[in-house]
């Protein structure tokens, strides 16, 4: 028996509650470069650089980005290829690819996603005393 479009059964997509977000990348937006967002952001198209986050950004489901991260709360649904420094808290959600080193005081993984790096949780540098350093990890170390 053949299966058809018809016969499939569609997973939807998990509903997840955020705020209003002020600054939006759409699915068919493609961008490089250093993002600063102040306020609420979701991502859903490709990015690659550098972003900071004053407050919630979101790694929609749709998104790829090539990148290191700043967030205050850092939700990721779909891949993050880069670094997590300096942040509150993650969020890496079921479904979600988070390949990279994650600096912050709070760090969440959900059963169904995927993490490879290393993790530092606690007081980070965002937390501690100043230091004089900014920048993802790799950036201070060859600093």
């Amino acid at each position: 028996m053949a299966v058809t479009p018809s016969d499939r059964q569609v997973k939807p997509e998990p509903q997840v509650e955020f705020p209003p977000f002020t600054h939006q990348l759409a699915a068919d937006v493609t961008i490089s470069g250093r993002l600063t967002f102040p306020s609420n952001a979701r991502i859903d198209g490709r990015l690659s650089g550098e972003v900071k986050a004053h407050a919630l950004l979101v790694v929609g489901p749709t998104a790829t980005l090539q990148a290191n991260v700043s967030a205050e709360r850092l939700v990721v649904l779909g891949t993050l290829r880069g670094n997590v420094w300096q942040s509150g808290t993650v969020e890496l959600r079921s479904g979600g690819t988070l390949i990279g080193n994650v600096e912050a005081r709070k760090f969440a993984v959900q059963e169904g996603a995927r993490f490879e790096g290393r993790c530092t949780m606690g007081q980070t540098a965002s937390s501690a005393p100043s230091s004089g350093r900014e920048g993802p990890p790799a950036a201070r170390r060859q600093a």
